[in-house]
């Protein structure tokens, strides 16, 4: 097996198909001139589909985003995947494998949930498409907490600020003792974990969402 080549394989199964839209607020209305030349209506506030071959499709209906129900086998299949490359691979060929797939897995866990809560504050109301990001969000959650059952660890993905942007910026990835933790290691910081219970992570805020937009998506100085 070849490890290289099945990682890709997998990350591809995660935003294969994917629904997804850009809020439009993170972007002030005395930067809005920038925008110049770029359809905005159509880009911003706008649900996209990811297609299970990788198009970008608008949506017009519910047919153009009824492929997101083949999403709870997908990442079934990706789970059966991992369990096979654990047989075939070296231990640390293995290991390499599994942290690069949940350095993947954790963003679109967060990214999915995100979109599920701030849907109606963002898109024009749909009931229906609005029940397909909510089933996404319960797809990729089953299958976060089957790799946590399968592998015995635990994800984190209550990402802050710079772990999001460092999602998208680095090809590097951040060391996966910061990602995952044993048993052993939950159960020794479990009194730090209850004391800062209360400390609440603050996520990713507009100013950096538009200034990632800015920089990376459209090629803008903020």
């Amino acid at each position: 097996m070849d490890s290289g080549k099945t990682l890709k394989h997998l990350i591809e199964q995660l935003y294969r198909p994917l629904l997804f839209f850009f809020p439009k607020s993170i972007i002030p209305d005395s930067e809005k001139s920038k925008f110049e030349g770029i359809n905005s209506d159509d880009f911003f506030n706008t649900p996209v589909l990811i297609s299970t071959i990788g198009t970008i499709d608008k949506i017009n209906s519910v047919k153009n985003y009824g492929s997101v129900l083949e999403k709870a086998t997908i990442l079934n299949y990706n789970l059966l995947k991992l369990l096979d490359a654990k047989e075939d691979l070296g231990t640390l060929q293995f290991k390499t494998l599994l942290e690069n797939y949940i350095l993947h897995l954790r963003f679109y866990v967060f990214i999915t949930k995100w979109m599920n809560e701030h849907f109606n504050n963002h898109c024009e109301i749909n009931k229906s498409l609005k029940s397909y990001f909510h089933l996404q969000q319960d797809y990729f959650n089953h299958h976060k907490l089957a790799v946590e059952t399968k592998f015995k660890i635990n994800i984190i993905t209550d990402l802050n600020s710079k772990e999001v942007l460092t999602y998208f910026e680095n090809d590097t990835p951040p060391l996966l003792k910061n990602i995952i933790k044993t048993d052993k290691v939950l159960e020794k910081n479990n009194a730090i974990k209850i004391a800062n219970d209360k400390k609440k992570t603050v996520l990713i805020t507009d100013q950096e969402s538009r200034n990632f937009l800015l920089d990376n998506v459209f090629n803008l100085e903020n």
